[in-house]
Parts: structure tokens; C-alpha cells; sequence
């Protein structure tokens, strides 16, 4: 490790269940395939506070978004970014020991970052991980919605018989979704509070409907009955049936982002087929988390796709960022870096933050 690099350094550590505090621990050595990245920034996600909660593990370090810049790499971590680089991604933080991104250094895997070009700053550039790549999961990878991926080059016309719903498209991954739906040529309909609805439309929606309105399936199923594909952005509370209902009669897709119910999905509109998107399944080993299993070959296949869309320069989510057409979630800055993290995961925690992200500098 360079001489520059601390041999310790601070992380916010799992102390049990729903308690964590600012500890100094060893930093992190790159092992094989690895690279270490000093953090400059955070953004906190609803997995952040449910991780803490739910399923996190004592010693753990927690949380998942971060953007920083590569200080050091094992050898055999190739060329795909190099020192100096910035990147941003995500990791599985809290769930195993080693792992976190609320810290001042973290490693994570090349496959699992994409270079962050110089127009997006780090406090914009910091929540780019989770919401980025599970909007690009759901709509282009062939197990969930799989529509054909944006066309490098100019962005091209509406087509209006390929349309996508994106349920809570105010949501962190709905910002991304009705950005990357557009971007491949997707006629975008979305649901959201009214006060976002222009908001949206500027991200590239076409149609917003409110989400608050029993009656907006319906809407949406009469308005257009060859409907074939919606994104669940916010699958609870029976938004995965309002999502279902509101697809052609004919049959579609779904992606969820929590589990389903699958008796209550079908008795909704019985044609369609709805799966379950879990980005954790990219670590490439079999998987369990809410009551689902997901097998070592799933996992190992989500692994290669995130290769895809990352890698640097050479991913999908690079080429994107880098012509404009995908702009990050609006973000909140907060003042206190790591050691006020755990305020900003209680807001979340009670609903009391909507339409941004709640950045913290380091």
C-alpha cells in the first residue's frame, strides 16, 4: 500500500441491530482483482437504513453509494480504470465485513465502476450506483423487461409503440428509468405525485398520471391497451397489482424492485409475467435476501451483465453519462459528512425525504 495511504482509517461500523457509530478501523488492502478508492462522497439509500435494520451483520461496515478516486489496485486488477480515475459504483455494505462505502477508503472490483466524466460533479456523480444500474438492470437486461439498449450516437425519435410505465417515477431509480427508457426510443408514461409531473416530463416522460389516484390503472389501461411494460420502482402497497393491471390484456412484463405476490399479480391481470430485480446478485454467489433464493448461475449471469454496464469507460453507463443522456437524481447536500449519516438514514427511514438524495462530502 502507498506510503501515502493511511493504515487506518474512519467507517461507520454495524454495532446491531439498527445501531451503528463512527469507528476507526484498518483500511482496506486491494486483494486479487481489486482496487482501493478514496471516498469524497456519499448518498444514502432506503437498503442503507433496512441493511442496518434487517440484515446487518456486527462489524460490518455500512453502505452502498460512493464516488472517489482509485489510489491503489492489485496487479492483477488489469487496465479496465486506473489510479487517479474517478468512479463511482456501489457496494453491498453491511452484509459482510470488509464491504462498506461509508468510509474514507473502500475496494470494490473494476467490473463494478463506471468513470465518472468531469462534467458531473462528485456531490451530483455520488448517488449514480444503485439507482443508475438498477434502472439499467430492469429495462435491458432479457430476464426482466429486456428492451434493446440505447444506440450509441444521437439519441433517436419517440417510437410510439414501444412504451414503458415507471410507477413512482419521482423515485431515485424512476429518475433513471424515464432518462434510460427515453434514451432507447421509449414512450415514457409515469406516475408521481402532480407537483412532479413536469419535473418529469423534462427527464423525457411523455405521460404522468398520479400514483395517489385508485383510478389511475385504469386510466392507463384504457388510454393504452398495448401497454406492455412497466417498471415498479416503488413495489409495495400494492403498487406491483397497479402495475399489472394497468398492462395489456394480451400479456407483459414487470419488474419489481421487493418481492411480489404472485397469487394477487396474476389475480390483477393474469398475463402478465413478473420478476424480481435484486442488485446484490452481482457479487456472481448465490444470493437469499427477502424470503428469495437466487442461485449461484443467476447471480454469476448478473455479475457479467454488470460488467456491461460499468467497466469504466467501456460500459453502457459510461457512454451515457458522458453524452448527456443520462443526468443524475437531484441531490441534497449535507453538512457533517460520515459523522451525520446515521440522521440522514432516520429521515429516511420516516419517509421524509422525496425527489433527491441526500449527498454527504468527506
Amino acid at each position: 500500500m502507498s506510503s501515502t495511504i493511511p493504515a487506518q482509517m474512519k467507517a461507520l461500523i454495524v454495532d446491531g441491530k439498527s445501531a451503528a457509530s463512527i469507528k476507526t478501523v484498518d483500511t482496506p488492502k486491494p486483494g486479487p482483482d481489486q482496487i482501493l478508492v478514496k471516498v469524497t462522497a456519499n448518498a444514502l439509500n432506503p437498503t442503507d437504513w433496512k441493511h442496518l435494520d434487517y440484515f446487518g451483520i456486527e462489524g460490518a461496515t455500512l453502505g452502498s453509494d460512493f464516488i472517489g478516486t482509485v489510489v491503489d489496485k492489485d496487479a492483477s486488477a488489469g487496465n479496465v480504470v486506473e489510479i487517479g480515475e474517478r468512479v463511482a459504483g456501489c457496494v453491498h455494505g453491511g452484509y459482510s465485513r470488509g464491504m462498506g462505502a461509508f468510509a474514507e477508503y473502500l475496494v470494490t472490483y473494476p467490473g463494478f465502476v463506471t468513470t465518472v466524466p468531469d462534467s458531473i460533479s462528485d456531490t451530483d456523480g455520488a448517488g449514480l450506483g444503485v439507482g443508475g444500474f438498477t434502472a439499467l438492470f430492469g429495462l435491458f437486461q432479457p430476464k426482466h423487461l429486456g428492451l434493446p439498449a440505447p444506440p450509441r450516437g444521437p439519441q433517436p425519435e419517440v417510437d410510439p409503440k414501444r412504451k414503458v410505465l415507471v410507477w413512482s417515477g419521482a423515485s431515485s431509480v424512476g429518475q433513471f428509468t424515464i432518462q434510460a427508457a427515453r434514451a432507447a426510443g421509449a414512450y415514457v408514461i409515469v406516475t408521481a405525485s402532480p407537483k412532479n409531473h413536469d419535473w418529469l416530463k423534462s427527464l423525457g416522460a411523455a405521460e404522468a398520471y398520479d400514483y395517489a389516484d385508485a383510478e389511475t390503472p385504469a386510466k392507463i389501461a384504457a388510454a393504452h391497451p398495448d401497454l406492455a411494460y412497466a417498471y415498479d420502482t416503488r413495489s409495495e402497497q400494492g403498487s406491483q397489482e397497479a402495475c399489472a393491471s394497468a398492462l395489456s390484456k394480451e400479456g407483459g412484463k414487470v419488474v419489481c424492485l421487493l418481492p411480489f405476490n404472485a397469487k394477487t399479480v396474476a389475480e390483477a391481470n393474469p398475463k402478465v409475467t413478473t420478476t424480481f430485480l435484486l442488485l446484490y446478485t452481482t457479487s456472481g454467489q448465490r444470493t437469499q435476501m427477502f424470503s428469495a433464493d437466487f442461485d449461484e448461475a443467476y447471480c454469476q449471469a448478473d455479475l457479467r451483465y454488470m460488467q456491461e454496464m460499468a467497466s469504466g469507460k467501456q460500459g453502457l453507463m459510461y457512454e451515457m453519462l458522458s453524452s448527456g443522456k443520462l443526468q443524475p437524481n437531484r441531490s441534497f447536500v449535507q453538512e457533517g459528512g460520515l459523522d451525520k449519516i446515521l440522521a440522514g438514514l432516520d429521515r429516511l427511514r420516516n419517509g421524509q425525504v422525496s425527489g433527491e438524495k441526500l449527498i454527504y462530502k468527506q
